[in-house]
């Protein structure tokens, strides 16, 4: 079986700290290395030349979709795949990719896109989210967008029965990694071009969640709060991961402005439409606990390990579903004083079960 080849597109500006890992990852994988270089004044450009990268200079434009496109010009790979400087791609699972995208699945289905599970590092946690990051070279195939760009648009105007599949190959992400995210203003520069963005496309609803996002990043929960209620009450079809994100966003808000009433009552209805989001039953919890009403919050999380992990497409926190659901009823039955249901759930929690399902008496 012929293996397809792969190029490697990426934007970059002063990213030294984690260039070097991030190109490791994909050798042996990617058959050429092509980036665009936005106007770095560190070690940048020198690193990805070490790893035999096509370097191609370019003025920062205002626009991530520009420059994005660009490096697409340049790729001759049968598929591209694209990484931000930040990420890498898993190295045990990353030379299985070149054999699923030969696979005659890819090709008698007419697969254009591959979705990744983009591994979002947190302090003291990890995020799943399925995200596209392979599709086929096609000039038709670019991005849109100042910022958050998109490329399934304009894949949608080309293939409107557009297929994409998914495999279970992780991408670590280090940029919500605290340090990071103050390092470069990521903030106020997304929020920014967002702005510019709802100005230049005031029909396109999806930057109302992404300025939502960046405004809670920034702790201005209030503007946060706005933006996803007003994405929420659109009738677009934004599909799944981004819908649940934004109801998951919506209570984890609530919750941290102590709004416990609003929470409890948006979570039924969050829960209602995404009833496999475990994530959305913990948040649940957390506005009983609030409210005082101990006996709904345990009930809420025996519901979150009754549905397991999520399923593929949610955002959801690892552990959550499992191990985490554990420790956190194990809390919850520890404060109502029930201490044999709280020693078994910190039991499983310690062990990491990772399809743990418990029926506790009430």
């Amino acid at each position: 079986m012929e293996q397809p080849s792969i190029s490697l597109c990426m934007i970059v500006r002063n990213e030294e700290k984690y260039l070097p890992k991030c190109l490791s990852s994909v050798q042996g994988t990617v058959d050429e290395i092509i980036i665009v270089d936005t106007g770095s004044t560190d070690d940048t450009v020198a690193i990805a030349k070490s790893f035999g990268a096509k370097v191609i200079r370019m003025p920062w434009q205002g626009s991530f979709a520009d420059a994005r496109n660009r490096s697409f010009d340049e790729a001759t790979g049968d598929w591209i795949l694209w990484l931000d400087a930040d990420e890498e791609l898993d190295a045990e699972e990353a030379g299985k990719l070149k054999e699923l995208l030969a696979h005659n699945d890819a090709r008698e289905h007419g697969i254009e896109g591959i979705l990744l599970v983009v591994t979002n590092l947190f302090k003291g946690g990890l995020e799943y989210n399925s995200l596209l990051r392979i599709v086929r070279n096609r000039p038709q195939y670019r991005f849109e967008g100042r910022v958050h760009e998109q490329i399934v648009p304009s894949m949608l105007k080309f293939t409107p029965d557009l297929k994409i599949g998914q495999v279970n190959i992780h991408v670590y992400h280090h940029g919500y990694l605290v340090e990071n995210v103050v390092d470069k203003d990521k903030g106020r520069r997304n929020t920014t071009l967002l702005r510019q963005a709802m100005s230049e496309q005031p029909d396109a609803g999806h930057y109302l969640y992404f300025l939502g996002v960046e405004l809670y990043r920034s702790r201005d929960l209030e503007g946060a709060l706005d933006q996803f209620n007003e994405f929420l009450s659109k009738e677009d079809d934004f599909g799944t991961p981004l819908l649940s994100s934004a109801h998951k966003y919506r209570l984890g808000i609530l919750a941290d402005m102590g709004r416990y009433d609003d929470l409890v009552r948006h979570s039924v209805d969050s829960i209602a439409q995404f009833p496999g989001f475990p994530d959305l039953y913990h948040l649940q919890s957390i506005g009983y606990k609030g409210l005082g009403e101990i006996d709904k919050a345990i009930s809420s999380l025996q519901q979150a390990l009754r549905v397991g992990p999520a399923e593929q497409g949610y955002p959801s926190i690892a552990g959550f579903g499992t191990y985490l659901t554990c420790r956190d009823l194990g809390l919850l039955f520890e404060s109502a004083g029930r201490s044999e249901d709280a020693d078994l759930c910190f039991t499983l929690a310690a062990l990491k079960v990772d399809n743990a399902r418990m029926t506790m008496s009430s």
